[in-house]
């Protein structure tokens, strides 16, 4: 399946008012457990480890968020957030449905996109990126 890149409007600076287009590899997918699903964003992230989505989303489908397995994860300030664990199927749009595990956790800025990462979707697709192109391609 071909995605392509999405265009993002980011301020220059933290306080200014213009704004400079970056493009990312950001792919629509539903989250799904059971019965009950969810359409979101996704970041594809060659740099995460695991899928990671905020806490929110695992309320939404139905998951009591600290029932899963308790885990740490660690960012580029180093400092850990806490999250949970939990298995669910993600669904890519245009592509087949897959089970893998994810932690949510709710120290994630609420205006953060959660990310696809290693272990749990990149061990899954070859993933190829395009930059150039604004494309991104997963098999």
């Amino acid at each position: 399946m071909i995605f392509k890149y999405k265009p993002e409007e980011i301020p220059v600076t933290p306080t200014s008012k213009r704004v400079k287009v970056v493009w990312r590899p950001i792919i629509p997918i539903i989250l799904i457990k059971g019965k009950k699903l969810v359409g979101y964003e996704a970041l594809i992230d060659s740099g995460a480890d695991h899928n990671i989505f905020h806490g929110d989303l695992a309320e939404i489908i139905g998951l009591k968020l600290t029932s899963g397995k308790s885990r740490k994860v660690y960012g580029l300030s180093g400092e850990p957030i806490k999250g949970y664990i939990h298995n669910i199927v993600i669904k890519p749009i245009g592509m087949k449905e897959f089970s893998t595990p994810v932690i949510f956790s709710l120290q994630i800025p609420k205006h953060s996109l959660g990310v696809l990462g290693n272990i749990g979707f990149f061990d899954k697709f070859e993933v190829s990126f395009d930059y150039k192109k604004k494309k991104i391609k997963v098999v």
